[in-house]
């Protein structure tokens, strides 16, 4: 009976491919993560609202229409911020030229991640080190990495389904955590 490998780490490197819609994925996965409503915001509208109830309660006639203006407009801007939003990124998104990433081959080491690519008759090698990792986040699908190696930033998505091909995450979260701290 043979169980999932004990050793943490890619004896060979594995294959690294990811289709455009994968990347248009992550992509409006990682834009929903970091388009909150700061907590600034929401004390704002709430006063805002607070307001409008107030003077719609103690004020009569027509000076009502100032505080109707205002809970409509609380309430077009939530819906321009929640569904205008995200509809004009995945159209700008949608604009940008994205091709199938192949021909990558990757492997989890002690040190960090690396990568392999075949040029014609040459084959390139890098690595990416844990102490480079700056950023990293962890979605159902991908893990999404920022680093900055030679003073070049670049920013990885691996999807987590080379987890099935020796691709260790669990190894990779381990090592993220003790140097770059928990994910965002």
């Amino acid at each position: 009976m043979m169980s999932k490998s004990l050793y943490p780490y890619t004896l060979q490197p594995v294959p690294f491919e990811l289709s455009e819609a994968e990347q248009r994925s992550a992509q409006l996965a990682i834009w929903r993560r970091t388009n909150t409503i700061s907590q600034k915001t929401w004390i704002i509208l709430g006063v805002i609202v607070a307001l409008a109830i107030v003077g719609l309660v103690f004020v009569k006639n027509y000076s009502t229409i100032l505080f109707w203006l205002m809970l409509v407009g609380v309430v077009l801007y939530l819906l321009i911020r929640r569904f205008g939003l995200e509809w004009y990124v995945k159209r700008k998104l949608n604009e940008e030229l994205v091709e199938d990433i192949k021909g990558i081959k990757m492997g989890v080491q002690p040190q960090g991640l690396t990568m392999i690519q075949r040029m014609g008759a040459q084959e390139g090698r890098g690595m990416i080190s844990w102490k480079d990792v700056t950023e990293w986040q962890d979605h159902p699908d991908f893990l999404f990495l920022t680093f900055k190696v030679k003073g070049q930033q670049g920013a990885h998505v691996l999807p987590k389904r080379m987890n099935s091909q020796n691709f260790s995450f669990d190894t990779i979260r381990k090592h993220l955590t003790e140097t770059v701290g928990p994910a965002k």
